[in-house]
């Protein structure tokens, strides 16, 4: 859209395209500043500025920006668009739609037509492919959103003899230019699995141009699907899809009429050489007691500050429930929103459940760390354990250290004597990656109780749990007082989880679900 200017004809169109199907975006370029920022006084942009399904271009080069655009990505003129002016059409209007129409027209049969080329190679390729039963098969790991996860995963697959290509780029532009562009890396890597974390950004036209082919479509949520806004055209586009948390799998099944599978996540680290299972372990010379990750206030800061200007009193509805539930978790924070006044407001979607999760689970870390302060208790992680203003008297026990992932945690977490686990609100009733990696590094486990723990582990002999930040601090002095006890459960809990719990064993599961092509 050519000149949006106040912005009557975008706010018109935006609500139809939150509706509509995944590939369905918007592109505004305007070269008026004066009258946009005239606009941003007047009127609320905040929606569509920070929606994934629009893009604006301020310009002083109109239509020279538009045709750049496209010419630097060109898969965004594939799909059925339309070009339109968002004013009064007037005679410098018109003499710029008659100098970008044309053009854009261009290159969108040249773009069109190499798509053809590029799906006419697919299908020859994997002709030719199906006569050689015996080629190692690829898996393409598309736009993986958590690193630190996707490197054990992708060393998993190795491990089953699978290759491996990762596709990364700039998230917010592939959401919006994604109708094809996977088509394009498909035919560039030929997989045999594509894999996404989170969010498959397949539009319905590329899954649709990917259905003949035997490439196998896989969505694994490794957090909520309620917090990524989940919708059925993802589901759709997919084969088959995990849940860490397998409380989500209903809601799941209610959008897309198709059965998930639970898959929590797994050890991604491996032990230091001396502190493996059958070693002499060194001492160990770290804190009594140790956490490890996010205190999680800087998550919900900004956008508390927002809506605290823009409707206090949601503001006070939202943080009674995150008080209601830290004091009886066995209603979720969903269950008490549906019962709230909010739910007039906003349904229990993106932001609203960003809010409730993140400042619940900051306020459940405070207040059951703040009970271990006096027991020697060392917190790594971002700088925000610093700031007294969030972390109040646990200012004072942070380690100043940000440990990385795969060479440091396996040496922190061993050394520490009592490793702390507390879940993040999203774990309504699953395990988190802290667990797994704890006992993989040969690291004493007190975790947040959650039921799905006693279906995997056995308490007391790979791991204890605490159901209150009284409990942790009973538990705690306990085990620092029998090292021995708490070395022998280490001893078993690493054990357990070597065997039985990495992600080479969740990738043997998933490829035992998916369903053949």
């Amino acid at each position: 859209m050519l000149r949006p200017g106040l912005g009557y004809v975008p706010f018109t169109l935006y609500p139809r395209l939150r509706k509509g199907r995944t590939a369905q975006r918007m592109l505004l370029v305007e070269d008026r500043a004066d009258l946009f920022r005239l606009s941003l006084m007047l009127f609320d942009w905040t929606d569509l500025l920070r929606s994934d399904r629009t893009i604006f271009i301020l310009t002083d080069r109109l239509p020279e920006a538009a045709l750049q655009f496209f010419t630097q990505n060109p898969v965004a003129i594939l799909p059925p668009m339309s070009v339109m002016c968002g004013c009064v059409w007037g005679d410098e209007e018109r003499t710029l739609m008659s100098a970008l129409q044309p053009k854009i027209q261009e290159m969108a049969k040249t773009v069109n037509g190499a798509a053809r080329q590029y799906i006419g190679e697919l299908h020859q390729h994997y002709r030719r492919a199906a006569l050689s039963p015996e080629r190692k098969k690829k898996v393409v790991m598309v736009e993986p959103e958590h690193d630190y996860l996707a490197n054990p995963i992708a060393q998993a697959f190795e491990e089953e003899g699978w290759s491996v290509e990762k596709f990364k780029g700039n998230r917010r532009l592939l959401r919006f230019l994604n109708p094809y562009v996977w088509l394009l890396y498909t035919r560039e890597h030929f997989p045999d699995l594509l894999l996404w974390m989170n969010r498959n950004t397949l539009s319905p036209e590329g899954a649709q141009e990917l259905r003949p082919l035997p490439v196998q479509k896989i969505l694994w949520f490794l957090d909520s699907p309620k917090r990524v806004q989940t919708s059925r055209e993802e589901l759709t586009a997919t084969d088959a899809y995990f849940s860490f948390d397998h409380t989500y799998l209903p809601y799941l099944k209610e959008i897309s009429d198709k059965e998930g599978f639970p898959l929590s996540t797994a050890a991604g680290i491996r032990p230091r050489p001396e502190c493996e299972p059958g070693k002499q372990w060194p001492e160990r010379e770290g804190p009594d007691i140790g956490f490890m990750g996010a205190l999680g206030a800087d998550r919900f800061q900004d956008v508390r500050w927002f809506w605290r200007r823009r409707d206090p009193d949601f503001v006070q509805i939202l943080d009674r429930i995150v008080e209601e539930y830290l004091a009886d978790p066995s209603r979720t924070l969903e269950e008490r929103y549906q019962d709230s006044p909010g739910r007039e407001r906003l349904p229990y979607s993106g932001f609203v459940v960003l809010y409730l999760e993140e400042r619940s689970t900051y306020l459940r870390r405070l207040r059951t760390l703040k009970r271990l302060c006096d027991f020697g208790l060392a917190t790594y992680g971002a700088k925000e354990w610093s700031n007294p203003e969030w972390a109040e008297e646990l200012a004072s026990c942070y380690s100043h250290k940000q440990p990385s992932y795969e060479t440091d945690l396996p040496t922190v977490y061993f050394h520490t004597r009592i490793n702390v686990n507390i879940f993040h609100a999203q774990c309504v009733d699953s395990t988190n990656p802290r667990v797994y990696d704890v006992l993989a590094a040969g690291g004493f486990l007190l975790t947040e109780y959650r039921p799905q723990i006693e279906k995997e582990f056995l308490i007391g002999e790979h791991l204890d749990c605490f159901r209150s930040p009284e409990e942790a601090r009973q538990k705690a002095k306990f085990y620092l007082e029998h090292p021995e006890k708490r070395e022998e459960i280490a001893r078993a809990g690493q054990e357990f989880v070597l065997n039985h719990a990495t992600y080479r064993h969740r990738i043997r599961e998933m490829l035992s679900r998916i369903p053949c092509k």
